[in-house]
């Protein structure tokens, strides 16, 4: 598969994963009105969490479905923790840009501009890089 055919399906399940994301981070504000960046911060963590579960599925029965290898378990972990560092990095950067008083709608498209670019490099060049076959040869 093509690097740019998968750079539109990342790009493409993204987008997937932020509507998701956005969605219950204001339904939560919706059911749970609040005036604090800290409320505000946990349920960005929350809402970007679900968007991650989606990407996960997407990306490795969609994206990337041709190259799976034996050690998915390992595949998983290092999914996890690419999402989990950007978790961070996005929660901390809506935290950042809230007290900053930016708008919340400033705020989330900063953060996911930002998350995004992290997890599009560290999945291709990390999570779902194409293993490269190292020939075997015989000691005789």
């Amino acid at each position: 598969m093509s690097g740019m055919v998968q750079m539109f399906k990342f790009a493409a399940v993204g987008c997937v994963n932020t509507m998701i994301d956005w969605a219950v981070y204001f339904i939560i504000l919706k059911l749970f009105p609040a005036e604090s960046v800290i409320f505000y911060t946990a349920a960005k963590g929350f809402s970007y969490l679900c968007g991650i579960i989606n990407s996960f599925f997407l990306n490795r029965n969609w994206t990337f479905k041709g190259i799976l290898r034996d050690n998915e378990g390992g595949r998983f972990i290092k999914f996890m923790l690419v999402n989990a560092v950007g978790l961070g990095f996005n929660s901390i950067s809506v935290y950042i840009f809230l007290n900053l008083n930016f708008s919340h709608i400033v705020s989330l498209f900063l953060a996911t501009s930002i998350t995004f670019t992290f997890n599009f490099l560290l999945n291709k060049m990390w999570v779902f890089r194409e293993d490269k076959m190292v020939a075997k040869t015989s000691g005789g």
